[in-house]
């Protein structure tokens, strides 16, 4: 059985926050759990953008996040990843863009925020 957090251990753990917006949209309805997830870690991961001035020519910030480690990370499969990244991909959330040279992809994570109609 598990055990209970005690107060010294409220805070040990960091977390990847999921959007609700992804969970509420009706536009993001078609949107697997495991690409809700996977942008969650992306946007996780774009703290390391600033930190490392990973921005291209347009100010438009990317981050450098290999496959390889994705699925490390999900503890998934490189296909499962390679679909969830497509996904998120059709739906316009992230932007992949190839470097060349054996080079991970720069990842474009797009802003979930969907502008009124008029704005």
């Amino acid at each position: 059985m598990f055990d209970y957090y005690f107060e010294e251990q409220a805070n040990q753990f960091s977390f990847i926050q999921i959007p609700k917006e992804l969970l509420v949209n009706k536009q993001f309805a078609e949107l697997s759990t495991q690409s809700k997830v996977l942008y969650g870690l992306l946007l996780d991961r774009m703290s390391q953008a600033r930190k490392n001035h990973w921005v291209d020519d347009k100010d438009r910030a990317f981050i450098i996040y290999p496959v390889d480690e994705i699925v490390k990370e999900l503890n998934s499969s490189k296909r499962k990843v390679l679909g969830c990244l497509a996904e998120l991909e059709e739906t316009g959330l992230v932007e992949r863009q190839k470097q060349g040279n054996g080079r991970p992809n720069r990842i474009y994570v797009k802003n979930f925020i969907l502008e009124s109609a008029g704005a």
